[in-house]
C-alpha cells in the first residue's frame, strides 16, 4: 500500500462531499465521534493514519478532539440535540463506576441508566459520518436516522460493546481483520469507535461469533428504544457485563492481516489526557 493521503485525511478537508446520512452535497460539519461533551474535545489528539516500512502508524498528531468532516450541518445538529447529551451522561456514569477487571461491576445502590435508543444512534450517526460508505451500502439505514426514533438494521448487521479504559482512541471505516492462524476467524466492520470508557463495532454477521468469543455484547436492539425511554438498567439491558477489551478492535497483530481501501476507510488514531 502505497504512502499518501488516507480516507482519513481526505475526510478532515472541507471540500465538498456527501452528507453520510442525508446524502446533501456540500462542504460538511466537522463530527466529533464521539460527542464532544463525552470527553472528545480540545485536550484530545488525533492523527491519520500513515503507511511505512512497519506498517500503518499515526502521521502528524494535532489537539482538538478525533472528528471528520462526514455530516451537513443539518444532520450533525440533528444528532447532537436529540441523542448527543444522552451518549455523554452514559459514558460519564460508566467512568466513574468502573472496576479494572474483566466485567462491568455496578453497585446495587446506584445502578448504571441510560436511554438506550438515544445512546446507540448517537453513536450510529457518528459512525455514518466516519464512514458515509455505509450510506452507499444500506440507504434505508440511512434514511431511518435521518427521520429519527427507532432504527432497524438490515440483517447482515449488528452493533457490538465493549468496555474500554485505556488512553488511546481509534477510528476506523470498513475493515477486515483476518487471522492467518488457518482458523478463518475473521471480524468484518464497517465502522468501528473506541473511545474509553466505550468500543463500539458495526459489523456484518459473519463476525458475530467471534466477537462474541472475545466477550463483545450484542447491543442491535438498543436502536429500537423510542427516545423517550430514558432510565433503563445497564444490568438488565447487559445481563452478563459489559466485558473490559485490552486493546483497539484494530489493533496491528503479528497473528493477523487487515485487509481496507484506502479510498473508503479512515484509520484514526487518538490520545487521551491521562
Amino acid at each position: 500500500m502505497r504512502q499518501g493521503r488516507t480516507a482519513a485525511g481526505l475526510l478532515l478537508d472541507n471540500h465538498a462531499r456527501l452528507c453520510g446520512i442525508c446524502g446533501h452535497y456540500g462542504n460538511l460539519s466537522k463530527t466529533h465521534v464521539p460527542p464532544r461533551a463525552a470527553g472528545n474535545a480540545k485536550y484530545v489528539e488525533r492523527a491519520n493514519s500513515m503507511t511505512g516500512p512497519n506498517g500503518v502508524g499515526p502521521g502528524r498528531w494535532e489537539s482538538g478532539g478525533m472528528w471528520v468532516r462526514g455530516l451537513c450541518q443539518t444532520c450533525n445538529s440533528f444528532a447532537g440535540s436529540r441523542y448527543d447529551l444522552a451518549y455523554a451522561e452514559f459514558a460519564h456514569r460508566l467512568e466513574n463506576w468502573f472496576a479494572r477487571g474483566t466485567r462491568l461491576e455496578v453497585p446495587g445502590a446506584q445502578a448504571v441508566t441510560l436511554a438506550p435508543g438515544r445512546v446507540s444512534r448517537s453513536m450510529l450517526s457518528g459512525m455514518l459520518g466516519l464512514s458515509p460508505h455505509i450510506r452507499v451500502l444500506h440507504p434505508t439505514l440511512a434514511a431511518q436516522l435521518e427521520a429519527g426514533g427507532p432504527v432497524h438494521l438490515p440483517g447482515n448487521l449488528t452493533l457490538r460493546l465493549s468496555a474500554y479504559l485505556k488512553n488511546d482512541a481509534q477510528l476506523t471505516g470498513p475493515v477486515l481483520s483476518g487471522m492467518v492462524d488457518g482458523s478463518g476467524r475473521s471480524v468484518h466492520t464497517l465502522a468501528a469507535v473506541t473511545f474509553r470508557p466505550l468500543s463500539w463495532a458495526l459489523v456484518t454477521s459473519d463476525s458475530n461469533d467471534e466477537l462474541a468469543n472475545r466477550g463483545w455484547i450484542d447491543v442491535t436492539e438498543w436502536l429500537r428504544y423510542e427516545d423517550d425511554r430514558e432510565s433503563h438498567d445497564l444490568r438488565w439491558l447487559a445481563p452478563i457485563g459489559l466485558p473490559v477489551i485490552g486493546s483497539v478492535l484494530h489493533a496491528p497483530s503479528n497473528d493477523g492481516i487487515q485487509l481496507y481501501s484506502k479510498e473508503i476507510a479512515p484509520i484514526m488514531f487518538g490520545r487521551l489526557p491521562s
